[in-house]
């Protein structure tokens, strides 16, 4: 008895193994039949903030698009030009479950039509212009233009990669791991950090100067390496004021730390000007972060 119900189980068990080989292989081969599908021209259109959809979704001599292929360089933004328009076609058939992915826009207002229809709309309130958009469409949207809707107080303005049509899935896992490893590393550094302050409150007051000038430089860096992603200001946009003050400070405690921890380990004392820099450098990141 023990014998067949040992029998059973293994014959389960690769049974199980086996369904799951041929799942992963069915889905490999969906994925492999669904393929990006370019889109290799769009255009621009310099204009007025207050233009509304209407304007530019209405053919008029006025607009004067300009037509730009994957691989050109885009123009650059006039100097009394504060907002611009894209456009560009989707194909005919677009199939199910789709996304467009831009990686590099220069907008801190962004605006995104298919046809007439809103469907994404982001607001930077802070000073900072580089987004990333990801936005669903679907079957019926074939044919359709999309437009962007672009607007910034800054001096770049505009697309600056290629816009990629491909299964939403795959643009999701671009968008989300694109900044990943950053964060990662990050949230890595932020947590040395907090070990190795932690472990100050054990060490001798010898060593505590060194370990805790380290201890700033790791939770500095580790700071920067969160904060200045991309990814952070389009998913938590309410929070970019915070990021950019924490980036900000972040670049001030870095420079003075780093050479203090310099004066500790390599120099202790001997050369006068390293002491000079580094108070140099403590009252430029005073003024720069009371600014």
């Amino acid at each position: 008895m023990k014998r067949i119900s040992r029998v059973l189980w293994k014959t389960m068990l690769v049974m199980i193994i086996c369904c799951g080989f041929m799942s992963s292989h069915t889905y490999a081969d969906e994925q492999a039949d669904l393929k990006p599908i370019p889109i290799p021209v769009w255009s621009i259109l310099w204009s007025d903030s207050a233009e509304g959809i209407d304007n530019v979704v209405i053919p008029s001599p006025t607009n004067k698009w300009i037509t730009i292929r994957n691989g050109d360089m885009p123009p650059e933004k006039p100097k009394d030009i504060s907002s611009a328009w894209v456009r560009f076609q989707l194909p005919t058939h677009v199939p199910k479950d789709y996304g467009i992915f831009i990686e590099q826009i220069y907008a801190q207002q962004l605006r995104v039509y298919i046809g007439d229809r809103l469907v994404r709309e982001i607001n930077f309130d802070f000073p900072t212009d580089e987004q990333r958009s990801l936005f669903p469409v679907g079957s019926e949207d074939g044919g359709e233009f999309v437009y962007l809707k672009l607007g910034t107080s800054m001096d770049r303005l505009g697309l600056h990669s290629e816009i990629k049509l491909d299964h939403y899935s795959a643009l999701t896992r671009s968008f989300i791991f694109r900044d990943l490893q950053n964060i990662i590393l990050g949230c890595a550094f932020l947590f040395i950090a907090a070990i190795m302050l932690i472990c100050s409150f054990f060490l001798k007051q010898i060593q505590l100067a060194s370990w805790i000038s380290l201890s700033l430089l790791i939770l500095a860096l580790g700071t920067i390496f969160i904060t200045y992603s991309p990814f952070m200001y389009a998913n938590f946009t309410k929070y970019g004021d915070l990021f950019l003050d924490l980036f900000d400070i972040s670049l001030a405690v870095f420079l003075p730390t780093l050479t203090y921890f310099f004066e500790k380990i390599f120099d202790n004392g001997n050369f006068k000007w390293i002491r000079a820099f580094r108070k140099f450098q403590i009252i430029y990141s005073a003024i720069s972060i009371a600014l």
